[in-house]
């Protein structure tokens, strides 16, 4: 018994010095990032009372760090986001001008572009992309021939003939600054097969029915992964940078059988709590292997919820409302298109229960991290980043103006209480017609949250000079100090209507707004070399 009793003592109080670990001195600290896809700030409890069901794992989470309750992506659509998040660079200003990148699309992110993850490879961070990319890849066509045009589902099994999935796949995460790469890129023409580093594991196939076995282990097995990146990086001493890009509650809507009924609710409400939950398994992963004091851990989304789906099931009609602190969703202008949750942990130099109402972008992620790791950012790089660094540590901060877009290409501008939204896009116009809107929106999102009373015929000045702003920060290339960038393309140049001036100036980049029409790129109906680009094995 004795012995037994010893034992049973020195497994303890070995497991107690495991996670007692000391927490290492001067050094960096690890970043863990978490990206949900489709999940505006209403769709967590704690910032919503009303929504309907609960979120502990993120409200929990609120309680152990700071929260910044005006945290906007700089678009309300995933590629957009994901390119500003990476680079500190609003979207619009690269060759993808509305929308995302569609199946078979090249890469986004430039040749020779700063990114995030490179950025933090050069200061000795160990770097991993686990999960959703949907920023485009070289693809190992072995035809020249123009991809195919017709029916989506028809052209897609046409063009995956078109491809050798057996050779390496380029232009992903390992070629932008990740050392390592595991995910399923959804909605990208790869839905129901793995990647790792630049391989493909497996044949794609294109079946979108909900309750398919492939769908469904999406989630739990790049979960798993990131789990397992943490527990082994935790055993080294480098830093390192997780990048966890997850798939979800975007579609398809595909609970695992643990959670498939959980809510009582719907399959939507379903999949948003196996969301939370993964979330809390990758935090638990931190604070187990016992790096929780080494570790900036950082919870938030790329764009708005898909009302469209989270309507279905009868969500709403069950007590479920993801808009009720404001309006709108993904592919949206108004708040609720890139409102997003946005929870920082930080042991040790972030206070917990605390938050800061100073609006932010995901673009200021760059610079961020560029100043926690000691890192100078070129004058060409992160041309729309601002560090947070300040706020994180419970000085005063502030950060004006953001720029928000959404999925015809319409422009938003927020400054401090202000957001103007101008839709000079033909779909822009379209939609505030029907609508029954003026092109030129005005609002006090402090006092008006829901975007209800447009201001503009009431402080005519203040559109004029938004506009102003708006139009410079377009055509400067940046908004930020420094030496002035190019655009890629063409960009529409949004104006005042009522402004004569503004409206005898509509040019960017040499081209007028009314000579250029609807001429944003279509990549995937060119053709394309059988190998874009030389890739090492």
């Amino acid at each position: 018994m004795e012995n037994l009793l010893t034992a049973i003592l020195v497994t303890v109080v070995t497991a107690a010095s495991i996670q007692a670990k000391e927490p290492r001195k001067n050094v960096m600290p690890n970043i863990v990032l978490i990206l949900a896809d489709d999940m505006g700030k209403d769709s967590v409890s704690a910032f919503n009372g009303k929504l309907g069901f609960k979120t502990p794992r993120m409200d929990q989470l609120v309680t152990q760090g700071m929260t910044f309750t005006e945290a906007h992506s700089g678009s309300a659509l995933c590629t957009p986001t994901r390119y500003g998040l990476l680079t500190g660079r609003y979207a619009w200003r690269s060759r993808l001008k509305r929308g995302v990148l569609h199946k078979w699309d090249p890469p986004l992110i430039e040749e020779g572009r700063a990114g995030m993850g490179a950025m933090l490879q050069a200061k000795g961070y160990h770097t991993a992309c686990v999960g959703k990319w949907h920023l485009g890849w070289d693809l190992p066509f072995n035809s020249n021939d123009p991809l195919p045009v017709g029916d989506r589902s028809t052209r897609d099994a046409l063009v995956a003939k078109m491809v050798d999935w057996t050779k390496p796949m380029a232009g992903g995460p390992v070629d932008h600054g990740f050392d390592y790469h595991f995910g399923s890129d959804l909605r990208m023409g790869l839905p129901y097969v793995y990647l790792e580093n630049r391989k493909v594991l497996g044949i794609p196939v294109f079946q979108k029915k909900r309750g398919d076995t492939s769908a469904v282990d999406i989630l739990p097995t790049v979960t798993a992964k990131a789990i397992s990146y943490i527990e082994e990086q935790a055993k080294k001493d480098q830093p390192f940078f997780l990048y966890f890009s997850m798939t979800s509650p975007h579609s398809p809507i595909a609970p695992s059988a643990k959670f498939d009924g959980i809510s009582g609710i719907s399959p939507y409400v379903d999949f948003v709590i196996q969301t939370d939950d993964s979330i809390g398994r990758v935090v638990d992963a931190v604070d187990q292997a016992g790096i929780a004091e080494d570790t900036l851990i950082i919870v938030t989304a790329d764009n708005g919820n898909s009302l469209n789906l989270a309507k279905k099931g009868g969500s709403f009609e069950k007590g479920v409302n993801f808009e009720v602190n404001m309006r709108g969703g993904k592919f949206h202008i108004e708040e609720g298109g890139h409102k997003v949750p946005f929870i920082v942990r930080w042991k040790g130099m972030v206070a917990p229960k605390t938050s800061s109402n100073t609006p932010i972008c995901l673009t200021d992620l760059m610079a961020t991290f560029a100043e926690i790791a000691g890192y100078d950012l070129p004058d060409n790089a992160a041309e729309d980043s601002v560090s947070l660094l300040s706020a994180l540590k419970g000085k005063a901060f502030t950060r004006d103006p953001i720029i928000n877009h959404d999925a015809p290409g319409d422009f938003a501008i927020r400054r401090g209480e202000w957001k103007l939204i101008i839709r000079s896009t033909p779909k822009g116009k379209r939609t505030a017609e029907k609508a029954g809107l003026p092109p030129v929106h005005l609002y006090n999102v402090s006092e008006d949250p829901r975007e209800l009373n447009n201001r503009a015929e009431q402080y005519p000045e203040l559109v004029s000079r938004l506009t102003k702003e708006l139009r410079t920060i377009i055509s400067n290339g940046r908004s930020t100090p420094g030496t002035l960038q190019q655009n890629a393309g063409q960009t529409w140049m949004p104006t005042d209507e009522k402004s004569p001036a503004a409206a005898a100036n509509t040019t960017v980049d040499g081209v007028t707004n009314k000579a250029r029409g609807d001429v944003y790129p279509q990549e995937r109906n060119q053709k394309l070399p059988a190998m874009q680009k030389e890739v090492k094995k």
